[in-house]
């Protein structure tokens, strides 16, 4: 059947560059998440600040905050949670660049994409995000590129497990709290 020939299932697919700066970090997270199957989600709060007057769909996004703590004005969207998973994978560009860690929620199946922020100023733009309902980012400290190098097990727990640095990009609970602020506009201001 197979007549003795050997694939692999990642043929073709582009794989993380090892030189790449943030490839160790995203493997380490991996890893973590493979030892432990839980990650930490910070809780979402989101506020919307528009001017007195219609709001259209294009430009509602540009007056919507999203948070992960209570501030003036900002309604609770979810609460901080821990996430079984079920999987995770590295989305890699062509190029060899990781561009986020996907992670697959176990019982529901959502997917989060988790980008990891540089800590020093970075020149290029960073990889798009792919296309999934949710999105945060995890901002790396030089005192997590210490830890690598020092202990690299406690890095990765406490990567997964604290909300220390995540930030919500994108959830779908947002756009559903954005898609009813439009539809209040559009009926206050005809």
């Amino acid at each position: 059947m197979g007549g003795g020939h050997l694939s692999r299932p990642d043929f073709g697919m582009p794989q993380p560059d090892p030189n790449h700066p943030l490839t160790e970090f995203y493997l380490l997270l991996q890893r973590g998440l493979d030892k432990t199957g839980i990650f930490h989600l910070p809780a979402l709060y989101a506020s919307f600040r528009a001017p007195a007057r219609r709001i259209y769909a294009d430009e509602a996004a540009d007056y919507l905050t999203l948070g992960e703590a209570a501030a003036e004005g900002a309604v609770k969207l979810s609460a901080a949670r821990d996430i079984q998973l079920l999987y995770s994978s590295l989305h890699v560009e062509p190029d060899g660049s990781p561009a986020a860690l996907l992670l697959t929620e176990e019982c529901s199946r959502v997917v989060y994409a988790v980008q990891l922020l540089p800590p020093f100023v970075w020149e290029d733009p960073l990889p798009p995000l792919p296309d999934v309902p949710a999105a945060l980012t995890l901002q790396l400290t030089m005192q997590d590129v210490d830890a690598i190098d020092t202990d690299p097990a406690a890095l990765a727990r406490r990567l997964c497990q604290t909300v220390r640095h995540k930030h919500w990009l994108v959830h779908p609970k947002a756009d559903t709290y954005l898609a009813e602020r439009i539809a209040l506009f559009q009926r206050l201001y005809r």
